[in-house]
């Protein structure tokens, strides 16, 4: 059994049965279309394997099809569950859109009003709490993610967490008059890729990388 083939692998993970429903949609799909409207590398071989390679929060991913096994490409640990079921809503709902070049906010999206307080919660405060007094450090951890710079606030950055779903990441430090802040925002063009939920999820997990990689700088120059 793939160890990487999480819909063979049964999982007490609450996440667990979401994958199982993704694996099913993309092994009815044309895979050669979703991988083209995802911007993904696309190969198929004679014996009617195909493999899809794409960029996910800076690690290079391969789904395998028809069994649907996710993996890094270079890296021997498991990718997570929450990852995979990311990377194959990507791939079942892509739409093809090109970037507008307009940045909304969490928000701005379906239901986005509504739950802003846990996307709040669970990702810009974090972003907040960490980096306030660590600014430089920011965009730092940023270009280790992939990102490359924008001129947004007192530092910014953009990261492509997926081929086509860039997240900007705008911290400004604050002063006598207002308070420093964090903001997350997106491409309009994100609801022809992803869900709110995921969206959500996909943010979450792009602040955790930051900061991680943040951990990761600090160490080696300690």
């Amino acid at each position: 059994m793939d160890k990487h083939n999480a819909c063979s692998n049964p999982s007490g993970s609450p996440y667990y049965h979401a994958f199982r429903l993704a694996c099913e949609s993309l092994r009815c799909a044309d895979i050669e279309e979703r991988a083209g409207k995802s911007g993904a590398y696309f190969k198929k071989r004679e014996d009617g394997h195909c493999l899809i390679r794409l960029t996910f929060l800076n690690h290079s991913c391969l789904v395998h099809f028809p069994e649907i096994a996710v993996s890094y490409e270079d890296e021997r640990e498991d990718v997570p569950l929450w990852s995979k079921i990311i990377i194959l809503h990507y791939l079942m709902q892509s739409q093809g859109l090109p970037l507008t070049g307009e940045w909304i906010s969490f928000r701005q999206l379906s239901g986005g009003e509504i739950y802003y307080p846990a996307f709040e919660k669970r990702s810009e405060k974090p972003l907040l709490d960490f980096f306030t007094h660590r600014v430089d450090l920011f965009e730092q951890a940023g270009l280790a993610l992939g990102g490359t710079r924008i001129p947004a606030g007192d530092r910014g950055v953009v990261v492509t967490a997926l081929p086509r779903v860039p997240l900007a990441l705008v911290f400004w430090k604050g002063d006598e008059e207002f308070p420093p802040e964090a903001r997350i925002l997106f491409d309009s063009s994100v609801t022809a890729y992803l869900s709110t939920e995921d969206v959500a999820v996909l943010a979450q997990q792009t602040v955790f990388q930051l900061i991680y990689r943040a951990r990761n700088i600090t160490h080696n120059k300690s």
